[in-house]
């Protein structure tokens, strides 16, 4: 391969990693909610028992 295709196989891959990153980092406040709601609900559920033993 020439280096002309060289330089069009490293510029795809380098886009192709920032996009992909790009996309992961734009869903991590979402899993980071869920997470919150996730623990919330653990939780609450852990005080019902508690609760329900006294």
């Amino acid at each position: 391969m020439e280096l002309t295709g060289w330089v069009t196989v490293g510029t795809a891959a380098v886009v192709g990693g920032f996009t992909v990153l790009g996309h992961l980092f734009d869903q991590v406040p979402a899993l980071a909610q869920k997470m919150i709601t996730a623990i919330r609900s653990v939780r609450a559920v852990r005080d019902e028992v508690k609760a329900s033993r006294k």
